[in-house]
């Protein structure tokens, strides 16, 4: 039908791999300035593989060498955000996901 969302199957692989494959920004929600978090070493990972990361914790200005912002609703409307990856507790995914959806994302890790 015409205007109607497409709807991912959570976990499917297929899915994923094209995600991952047409990606070309993702904002880590939590990523911290402790290389020892997987968060960091994550958000570096993806840096090194070409991906533009934005690091979103309202507790830091810049992190991984990119400025950081302190929600997803902080980064600038014009950036196109791909793929959300968050590291933080379930309690606290819920509004993140909003935040996701209202921006249009199209796919969101946890």
């Amino acid at each position: 039908m015409a205007g109607r969302r497409r709807e991912a199957t959570i976990n499917k692989e297929s899915e994923i791999r094209e995600a991952i494959d047409s990606a070309k920004t993702i904002a880590v929600v939590g990523c911290s300035p402790n290389p020892a978090r997987p968060s960091h070493s994550i958000a570096l990972y993806l840096q090194e593989s070409g991906y533009r990361v934005i690091p979103v914790n309202p507790g830091h200005r810049e992190l991984i060498g990119e400025k950081c912002y302190p929600s997803i609703e902080a980064i600038p409307a014009d950036v196109r955000i791909d793929i959300v990856d968050v590291f933080r507790r379930s309690s606290e995914v819920g509004p993140i996901a909003d935040q996701a959806i209202r921006r249009g994302v199209g796919f969101f890790f946890m």
